[in-house]
Formats: structure tokens, C-alpha cells, sequence
């Protein structure tokens, strides 16, 4: 589904002038006049899954597409972080007005998510479609958050223009108005004291908290070097199911590994030949077990969003000069070469053999400790590991305390 699905906003966003390119974090990156917006498609809205979207956005904006429909509360918290929303039914608008464009050929007009517009130029209902793809997206959303009282004390000002607020450039549900402004500087809303010439206290509806503000905290974060987490749990459960059964537990595990990088470069002569001796690698050592593992990591973040608070954070159990000691130790023997030699001296044949190694001042090293995520799904007997960061099922365990099948 998520396959057919990018390959239909490709074609959308193609048509409408963008360069689409793919990426290791995102599902799509689509990019017009210099401005980028990212795309991350979800089978299930999920508000973990969206906070953790959201901080991965270096710049430009991020577009969370669904072909299921959002809860009005779930839409205004994606907006809350800076995110624009296509659900299943805005997603179907959007497909129907690229088709029409396309058929009366102003299909590169067409503007489907925020673009870097004079917003004194646009009108406030102009602006508030770039912010949320769809006209009157927050419309009802507006007249819930602004404060009845305020309305009747302030004078009229024209829609979003004054205390709009923006976060990663796009439109913020809580600068909607004075009494919002002053919930995000301190946290709580507080309600102007009425006077005496205001309505009764039954006639004037107390302003709402949004649900997903009450029900639905905003998920920890995790201090920590780490490999980000791809692979979602409940994905990571069903991937389990054929190999241990019904899942009985799930938990996230942060492992250590020695991330290193080298490159090597040596040159000996021996008689009248020039024996040249270079090479470059990466890798990963398990800083639990000592096992090398052929693992690449390209993306690395100091902190990391939490699904839950079921997780541990391993210890490590090889040191640095252990680990680097171990793994210079094994880059020389790689690159040592037996050269064979042979001479005639008369009417013999003598053949010799020389070895030739790379010596510590021949190799660029580098190693920095980095924690990977790792899903335990635990069975009836026994568990499996699945890694967050490759969404590969794992054949060695990590750890030893994990008892494999």
C-alpha cells in the first residue's frame, strides 16, 4: 500500500513542478523554488510516530500522510509540532485538484504544501491553506480556542494576522488568539476577569482543553547517542509472530557499539618491486560481546523519542582502548600480505616468501561509541531480536542474556 501510495504523490508532485528524491529517513523528499518538504507516510496516524517525524526535520516543512482519517484533536497536535496533514480525505482532495490542473494544463501552478510567500501579500484564508493543505482545515478549531470574552473586549482584527506564531514555518493553533499566546509562554491558559457589564457566568462556555493534550502526554525523550528508531513496535511484534509465536512482551533495548572508520595506506620495496598495501572500511564492534558486526550506521542524533517507558540502556563491557586495541589488531592482519618471490639462481628455482603489514603510523582510525536500538520480543520460550535502526531480524543475539530459538 505505502509502495503504490509514494509512487502516486511522485507523480503528483512531479506534475506540479517539484523534484522528488527518496531518503534513509523519510519516505519522500520533494523540493520547488529551494524550499524541501519531507514526507513520511504512515498506515496508522500515530501521535508517537508524529512528535518523532517531526524532530527529524532539519528544514523546510514535514507532510504526514495517512490513508486513514485523523481525529480533529490528533490533526491539531500534528500541527502543534509543525507538521502538515493529509488524511483520507484530504489526501483524496488533493489528488482530485492535481488531476484537474493537470487536465487544464496549469498543473505547475499548482501549490500543494507551504511555500516561502510574502504573507503581508496573501489573504488570511490564502495563508491558512498553505499552512494545512486544505481550506478551513482550522476554521472550527479557531472559534474553540478563542476565548468569547476576549472577543467581546478586543477590538476586530483580521483573521491570523497579529498573533499568528509560527513553528518550522507553518501555521500555530495556539497564536490564535491573545489568551493562547499567553497559554504557550506559561503553560495554562488563564481567562480574563469579567466585568460588570459582561454576560452571565452560565452564558459564556469555558474554553476546552484538547484532548490529546489531556489523554495523550507528549512521549519522553531520551538523552543518547543513538541510532534512530525505524521500526516501530507494533511492526516489530508482528515480525516476530513467525518465529517465536504470539508475542508475550516487547521491550527496547539501547546496546553499545564501537563505530569505527579507517584507511589505510602503506607502501614497502623489496629488490626491484614496490609492494603497495592501502584500503579503507567501517564497522561496528559490540562493546557487549566483542563480536564485530557488519553494521553501517549513517545516522546518528543526540536524543531520541521515546515509544513508551519500557526500555534499558546496556552497559557497556568493552572499554575504548580494548576495543580500539582489538580492532587496529585485526585491520594489520587484514592487510598483511604474503608475497611470494621467485629467483633463479642457475639452473634452480628458489622461491621466497615475505609478509608485509601496515604499521600503526600507515592507519587513519576513528571510533566513537554509539547505542543502537534493538526490539526484544519475547515468547512463551524463548525471544527474538529485531534491529530499530535496519528493521532486520537478527541471527546472534546481542546480548547473552538473550535466549535465542
Amino acid at each position: 500500500m505505502k509502495e503504490k501510495l509514494a509512487e502516486l504523490l511522485t507523480n503528483i508532485f512531479t506534475t506540479s513542478g517539484h523534484s522528488v528524491s527518496e531518503s534513509d529517513t523519510v519516505d519522500l523528499i520533494v523540493k520547488k523554488n529551494d524550499y524541501k518538504t519531507y514526507i513520511l507516510l504512515a498506515n496508522k496516524p500515530d501521535p508517537a510516530q508524529i512528535r518523532n517525524f517531526a524532530d527529524q526535520i532539519p528544514d523546510g516543512t514535514g507532510l504526514y500522510v495517512t490513508m486513514q482519517n485523523m481525529e480533529p484533536e490528533l490533526r491539531d497536535y500534528a500541527s502543534h509540532v509543525g507538521l502538515i496533514t493529509w488524511d483520507r480525505d484530504e489526501l483524496a482532495l488533493q489528488i482530485g485538484k492535481a488531476v484537474i490542473a493537470d487536465l487544464e494544463g496549469n498543473a505547475e501552478n499548482l501549490q500543494l504544501v507551504a511555500y516561502n510567500v510574502d504573507s503581508n501579500a496573501a489573504s488570511a484564508e490564502d495563508s491558512l491553506f498553505r499552512a494545512t493543505g486544505s481550506s478551513g482545515s482550522f476554521e472550527v478549531a479557531s472559534d474553540a480556542f478563542t476565548s468569547p470574552v476576549a472577543s467581546a473586549k478586543a477590538p476586530a482584527q483580521p483573521a491570523f494576522q497579529g498573533n499568528v506564531q509560527e513553528e518550522k514555518g507553518t501555521f500555530n493553533i495556539w497564536g490564535t488568539s491573545p489568551e493562547m499566546q499567553q497559554a504557550s509562554a506559561m503553560g495554562t491558559y488563564q481567562q480574563e476577569e469579567r466585568s460588570y457589564i459582561e454576560p452571565p457566568l452560565s452564558t459564556i462556555p469555558e474554553p476546552q482543553q484538547p484532548s490529546w493534550q489531556a489523554s495523550q502526554p507528549l512521549p519522553p525523550t531520551l538523552d543518547l547517542r543513538t541510532a534512530p528508531i525505524k521500526l516501530q513496535k507494533e511492526r516489530a511484534a508482528m515480525m516476530a509472530k513467525s518465529e517465536i509465536g504470539m508475542p508475550e512482551g516487547v521491550v527496547l533495548k539501547f546496546v553499545p557499539f564501537w563505530n569505527y572508520a579507517y584507511a589505510v595506506k602503506a607502501e614497502h620495496r623489496f629488490k626491484n618491486k614496490v609492494i603497495d598495501i592501502s584500503g579503507q572500511g567501517q564497522g561496528c564492534l559490540n562493546a557487549l560481546n566483542g563480536n564485530k558486526e557488519n553494521l553501517e550506521i549513517y545516522q546518528v542524533t543526540d536524543s531520541v523519542t521515546l515509544p513508551d517507558d519500557n526500555y534499558e540502556i546496556k552497559a557497556k563491557m568493552i572499554d575504548q582502548k580494548e576495543a580500539e586495541s582489538t580492532l587496529i589488531s585485526n585491520i594489520i592482519e587484514e592487510y598483511t600480505k604474503d608475497v611470494r618471490f621467485n629467483n633463479v639462481v642457475g639452473e634452480a628455482m628458489i622461491s621466497e616468501h615475505k609478509l608485509f603489514k601496515p604499521s600503526m603510523d600507515d592507519i587513519r582510525f576513528k571510533m566513537e561509541l554509539i547505542y543502537v536500538p534493538i526490539w526484544e520480543v519475547k515468547g512463551a520460550r524463548n525471544s527474538v531480536e529485531i534491529n530499530a535502526y535496519t528493521q532486520e531480524i537478527l541471527t546472534n543475539p546481542v546480548d547473552d542474556d538473550v535466549e535465542f530459538m
